[in-house]
């Protein structure tokens, strides 16, 4: 990197950062590893002005140095008190259960960027003082202390750590910083995520930078990847570095002019380019000008936190300038001059005397496993913040026990049905309170269908009451629509054109099924989907459930040519009938089962809409050609108040056609039609004409020769 065109966001992959050189872990470069340059440059096009920002920065804070020549002096141990104290608040940000960083991490973490700023490091002593390496001497204590803010904008009680969930979090970007985000000019923001986007190549980028010439806005601060904050650690003591103005120190390359060189720290000796490891003996540019900081040829400064070394140790007397240029700026658009005035450190809660806080927690919690069958249990796990909760107490509705006061309860179900559950966490400073809705589904044990099945989403209140819909975005989900159908008039569809993050995922989930009376059966359905480009990574994963939910097996994973069933699209769509194609899996292996669910799960990767119909299940042996006598089999409505109609059209004459509801145990309730012959033909038929039925949940059990369709009626 030879110019100094990486400004706003510097990105730092490939090591994990260690106070020890043993500790270290270097992950292999590959690919476009580092953002920066493509960081800086969206951020140009976006906002040109930014080029002129960065040059007005640079003069004020060469003036600023011009002006306090007393701070380019040789450094040493601490031996004040800190210059400047800086409020921060840590916003860990997860998704699906990943990208937790515990409290112990996030204080670990602390420790070690103050330790790194005040010189209290314990490896500081390995900073070479050596006749080509004079680099202990200014080695220097930044003056700066971080303290995890104790008030939150509100005035509340925090440990300046917030928790939200978001997809956001995967492939960051700045985007993230719209979940969570605390006032720039009061807090210093760090943001944890799940991973950030734009590695390439297989490559990681472990956090990136604004710096403040691109002002001190909402962008302001630091995303990390979640795996690096921990104590053996010092990606984020390099990236506040940029946030104070610092850059690489092998910024420009060789092109050391006198004067600092291309990150305009004199006493930094120029770079040629970045390196790894440790290697001490390295010595990259042998140029050296009049005017050089040491007067003669040193070796590479490796052991600086700005470069990617994993022998990093310090900061520079020179790089403290400018800090201080930063640091002690009033400006409100690029000084931080306002994070460390005592008005703003009552405000966040970090004046002395500063100590531990004790905070009511915020509640939270975690649950095993949201699908059960009736008998099952479900496990719930404390994940309340805040503060330490000493006191539980817990409502299960719909569970057994309905009440508990334990950090983990196990509750068992014994009913069917979709429940919520209330926690509400307490300590000596007071309780929180969450109420999670709709979060365990308990089946019966007894299948929603049986027999022979086709189910064509013509029926909307089918597919709302006996379709599960699962979206943990809370964006496009997978929903009914009359804008396509392989047959009938509805299907369903995923509007993945809409999504706007990769790697979201969606899932259906079909009703229960027996399969006990279906000799060798077939689950089929029928797909539509494109690709807006060939190097979309969409996917489509088919999973069958034996315990009602409660673990899934994958059978059928779809991606690329066996996903994509028509040619690139571009502008949002919707199939035509000939781009529909049939998917099916044996079912054979399983073909004694009485319970028995699918789900349909749907990764997003860039492409277009997806859609789904006809989901079928039918023997292939003992029957012929299936259905070939029957199409369009409706009950409406469903849910029924008082009669209910079935709709179906005969496709060839029947000799013997039965329409039989029976009840959950399986028990004949009334003969609609018993053995008769039908021509060919379209049929509506009354299924309670006199309102005989009572409130309940009833199958229809429809059979035209060797045909057999079943469907549930529910009676309110």
């Amino acid at each position: 990197m030879k110019s100094l065109k990486i400004t706003a966001s510097l990105l730092l992959a490939t090591l994990l950062f260690s106070s020890s050189p043993k500790a270290y872990a270097q992950v292999e470069r590959t690919g476009d590893w580092c953002g920066a340059d493509h960081h800086y440059e969206n951020q140009i096009k976006q906002n040109p002005s930014l080029i002129q920002q960065k040059e007005q920065f640079e003069a004020q804070v060469r003036d600023f140095i011009q002006n306090n020549p007393q701070n380019l002096k040789k450094g040493g141990p601490n031996d004040k008190t800190p210059t400047y104290i800086i409020p921060v608040v840590f916003h860990i940000v997860t998704f699906n259960g990943q990208g937790n960083v515990s409290k112990q991490d996030i204080e670990d973490a602390m420790l070690t960027i103050n330790e790194d700023f005040r010189r209290l490091n314990s490896d500081a002593s390995q900073t070479r003082n050596t006749t080509n390496a004079p680099f202990a001497p200014v080695a220097i204590d930044a003056g700066v202390e971080f303290r995890l803010a104790h008030l939150d904008p509100n005035g509340n009680c925090t440990e300046g750590i917030v928790r939200v969930e978001s997809p956001l979090s995967v492939d960051a970007s700045d985007a993230v910083k719209n979940v969570s985000r605390w006032d720039t000019k009061k807090y210093f923001n760090v943001w944890s995520v799940v991973n950030i986007g734009g590695g390439g190549g297989g490559g990681i980028i472990a956090g990136y930078a604004q710096f403040p010439w691109s002002g001190i806005n909402n962008t302001y601060g630091v995303v990390m990847d979640h795996n690096f904050i921990n104590r053996n650690d010092r990606t984020l003591t390099h990236e506040i570095g940029h946030c104070f103005g610092l850059l690489h120190t092998f910024q420009g390359g060789c092109s050391n002019n006198g004067t600092g060189g291309g990150d305009f720290v004199a006493d930094t000796p120029p770079v040629s380019t970045s390196t790894f490891g440790c290697p001490t003996a390295q010595n990259s540019c042998n140029n050296v000008p009049s005017g050089d900081f040491y007067g003669f040829n040193v070796l590479d400064q490796i052991e600086n936190y700005m470069s990617y070394n994993s022998c990093q140790n310090m900061f520079s007397a020179g790089q403290k300038s400018r800090m201080d240029a930063v640091l002690s700026n009033t400006s409100t658009s690029q000084g931080l001059k306002q994070l460390s005035d005592a008005s703003n450190l009552s405000f966040t809660g970090t004046a002395d005397p500063y100590g531990p806080v004790t905070c009511a927690p915020i509640a939270d919690f975690t649950y095993d496993n949201p699908m059960v069958c009736v008998g099952s249990s479900v496990t719930y796990a404390d994940n309340s913040y805040n503060g330490i909760v000493t006191s539980y107490n817990w409502t299960f509705n719909g569970g057994t026990p309905a009440n508990s006061t334990a950090a983990n309860p196990s509750i068992t179900y014994n009913s069917p049905g979709i429940f919520s559950t209330t926690h509400q966490p307490g300590n000596s400073a007071g309780t929180g309170s969450i109420t999670k809705n709709s979060i365990i589904t308990v089946s019966s044990l007894t299948a929603d269908y049986s027999g022979v099945l086709v189910e064509s989403f013509e029926n909307a209140t089918t597919f709302t009451n006996d379709f599960i819909v699962i979206d943990p975005t809370g964006g496009q989900k997978f929903q009914r629509t009359t804008s396509a159908a392989a047959t009938g008039s509805a299907a369903v569809e995923l509007r993945n054109y809409l999504t706007s993050a990769a790697n979201w995922k969606d899932e259906l989930i079909t009703p229960s099924y027996d399969l006990s009376s279906i000799t060798n059966p077939m689950f089929k359905f029928k797909i539509a989907f494109a690709r807006r480009a060939s190097t979309d990574t969409d996917r489509l994963l088919v999973w069958w459930s034996l315990d009602c939910g409660e673990t899934w097996t994958l059978k059928l994973p779809l991606t690329g040519a066996n996903l994509t069933t028509t040619g690139l699209k571009t502008s949002f769509w919707a199939p035509t009938a000939g781009e529909w194609v049939e998917k099916s899996i044996n079912l054979s292996t399983i073909t004694n089962e009485t319970n028995v669910r699918f789900k349909f799960a749907f990764e997003s990767g860039g492409g277009n809409n997806f859609y789904l119909d006809d989901i079928n299940i039918d023997g292939i042996a003992s029957v012929g050609e299936q259905y070939d006598n029957i199409s369009n089999f409706i009950i409406y409505p469903n849910p029924a108040k008082s009669n209910a109609v079935i709709s179906f059209n005969l496709t060839k004459n029947v000799n013997n056609l039965s329409i039989v509801v029976k009840d959950l145990l399986g028990k004949d309730v009334t003969n609609i039609i018993n053995g008769q012959s039908f021509a060919t033909g379209k049929y509506t038929l009354s299924i309670d004409e006199n309102n005989q039925l009572s409130s309940g949940v009833y199958f229809v059990q429809f059979k035209a020769d060797n045909n057999v369709i079943t469907q549930k009626l529910v009676i309110q």
